[in-house]
């Protein structure tokens, strides 16, 4: 972290000095049930992505989403600490023969939320089920990654019956987050006193952000200045969004919400839809030995497919091969998926008698 500090120490001691009294004595301001959304439509930070999305009311929240397509629909769900900017090059693929639907979760991207508002998993499910509710879709199949395949397994225990087909990509999962690597930043997010410091550097540092960003993937080089900038200016463009996202990290480091994933496998166990395991192989956050075990856990696994070049988000760094994953699996008939299911449990029957 000396490399991240010391370039602009100077300038992390007044940002200290600037932002810190903004802050209450554990940082984070007054809350209140009815207190006023923490974002609006169309800010004018948003990058041309997000002015396409679309907002409704589901319960307490104004959901922002991607609706592109039609066809069959597709649900993309993104991960932490991102939003549906990440599915950008995924989108226009699928669109061409499926309805994508892509939302942004709660305490992320540019859903409307209250500080006060619960931001954990469970919520997100409940999200979930009104947006489809409110968009008048009572099946799906749905795409995950990170958070957002966390989310995917708790509506697999929740409501099986929503749930075509299922690809969960480099998943939080089990108690197995959040991941080493990205645990100090949350800290530095969440502490009081290095909270301010740290959006300083991400609103004004394009190599600061790059240097954040870049346990998220294998080749650096596809995290271009526009990318990063996109990815952070969801949480640092108001000190609104900064609070709401230091809370949503509290609960990413509460080991008891770390669990709700853990207390999901009971219902992964019985989830006998067609899912695939596609995985990004040198993620240093979350490896292929998550992804080996979910798929020995889910009966409804056809296979886990392996992107070789790619770290924690495969669709970043390599979008055509994902795609095609993607094509291949949603596109097969009922029997196709029955065969490669049948060849899978073959084959993992014979590798676990050599």
């Amino acid at each position: 972290m000396k490399r991240v500090f010391l370039p602009l120490g100077v300038a992390c001691l007044l940002a200290l000095i600037a932002l810190v009294w903004v802050t209450s004595d554990d940082g984070t301001p007054a809350m209140t049930p009815d207190g006023p959304f923490v974002s609006q439509p169309n800010e004018e930070s948003m990058e041309e992505f997000s002015r396409q999305k679309r907002f409704v009311s589901v319960g307490p929240w104004n959901v922002a989403y991607i609706d592109e397509g039609s066809g069959p629909p597709v649900f993309l769900l993104h991960g932490c600490p991102f939003h549906a900017y990440q599915w950008r090059d995924v989108i226009p693929v699928l669109s061409r023969q499926y309805r994508v639907i892509a939302p942004d979760l709660l305490g992320l991207g540019d859903t409307q939320v209250r500080l006060a508002d619960d931001y954990r998993l469970p919520q997100d499910v409940v999200m979930l089920k009104g947006l489809m509710d409110q968009l008048g879709i009572p099946e799906a199949d749905f795409v995950g990654a990170d958070h957002g395949a966390a989310t995917l397994q708790l509506l697999m225990k929740d409501s099986p019956d929503r749930i075509r087909r299922a690809v969960i990509t480099n998943a939080e999962a089990y108690d197995l987050w959040p991941s080493k690597p990205e645990i100090k930043y949350l800290t530095m997010v969440v502490h009081p006193l290095t909270s301010p410091i740290f959006r300083f550097l991400l609103s004004h540092s394009a190599w600061i952000r790059r240097e954040v960003f870049s346990i998220a993937v294998h080749r650096e080089e596809v995290f271009t200045d526009e990318v990063v900038l996109a990815y952070t200016r969801a949480h640092t463009s108001s000190q609104a969004r900064w609070e709401r996202l230091r809370r949503f990290f509290r609960w990413q480091l509460d080991p008891e919400h770390n669990r709700v994933t853990l207390d999901a496998v009971d219902g992964l166990r019985k989830f006998d839809r067609a899912t695939l395991i596609l995985w990004g192989k040198v993620d240093t956050n979350f490896g292929p030995v998550i992804a080996e075990r979910l798929a020995t856990d889910i009966p409804g696994v056809v296979g886990v497919e392996y992107l070789e070049h790619s770290a924690h988000m495969p669709f970043q760094e390599e979008p055509e091969a994902y795609n095609a994953a993607l094509l291949r699996f949603l596109g097969a008939t009922d029997g196709e998926l029955a065969e490669r299911r049948a060849a899978w449990v073959v084959a993992g029957s014979e590798a676990r008698h050599r």
